[in-house]
């Protein structure tokens, strides 16, 4: 039986380019989306082409209670479930002078809270099929540069990263030697909602190697930390070599 791996905001860009990766190393893909569900759909069709096999999960991380609910029906569905890609995250600007509870709640709610709930669901279901190949449990948070290299931009989203950081740390500590808990924290990869093209360009050089990652390397990050049995606790940083150097602002307000 194929073991199973969640990934959550698997629908597109970073989450679809993870399946896409993952299927052909024969997992089974449980692709969480929100919002996105032709989206989903479509991606679902693609990785059953490809000849895998993609179960859809709706949820909504904002709201903890359908988060938890999300997470048990994982668990009835997939006694197989082993592994976790943290993709899912809300991104959206504020600063310390401005900032809201409203805005800061969401973002420490989708991520943060939903990834530890749901890194503790795996260690949990983990421990009930009692799997004795424990090099196969992974779960992994996709965090962000950033935080290697602050500036006061997107304050609570940084905040919120950084949590997700902390949490890499301490769910590695508590639930070893059952369950490997890394993450990946990429650079300039994609370009943001309402960037141009020429922007994009322009800030994923804005570092001293002058080219910032790519979705290939988030990839291979995420495939060589799979494939180490020996790593826990670890945090792939992939920008260029920008957390030497950073801007005193967001390269997106720079720009």
């Amino acid at each position: 039986m194929k073991k199973t791996i969640l990934i959550t905001s698997g629908a597109k860009r970073f989450g679809r380019a993870i399946a896409e990766a993952l299927i052909k190393d024969n997992w089974s893909i449980a692709l969480h989306y929100n919002s996105s569900k032709k989206e989903a759909e479509e991606t679902a069709h693609s990785l059953n082409k490809m000849g895998g096999e993609v179960s859809l999960y709706r949820a909504d991380f904002l709201d903890i209670e359908e988060t938890e609910k999300f997470i048990d029906s994982l668990v009835k569905d997939k006694n197989n479930w082993c592994g976790l890609i943290n993709n899912a995250g809300l991104f959206n600007y504020d600063t310390g002078d401005n900032y809201g509870f409203k805005n800061l709640n969401e973002h420490m709610t989708v991520n943060f809270s939903a990834p530890a709930l749901l890194i503790k669901g795996l260690y949990k279901n983990i421990r009930k099929i009692n799997s004795s190949n424990y090099n196969s449990n992974i779960a992994i948070n996709i965090l962000d540069a950033k935080i290697f290299g602050l500036n006061p931009d997107y304050y609570s989203y940084t905040l919120s990263k950084l949590s997700s950081y902390g949490l890499v740390k301490m769910a590695a500590l508590s639930y070893a030697p059952f369950l490997r808990v890394n993450g990946v924290a990429p650079g300039i990869t994609l370009p943001a909602k309402g960037q141009t093209l020429e922007q994009f360009k322009k800030a994923h050089k804005k570092n001293i190697l002058q080219k910032s990652s790519t979705i290939k390397e988030v990839i291979a990050a995420i495939k060589f930390l799979i494939k180490s049995p020996s790593v826990t606790g670890h945090v792939s940083l992939l920008d260029g070599g920008a957390h030497l150097s950073p801007p005193k602002r967001d390269v997106a307000i720079e720009l």
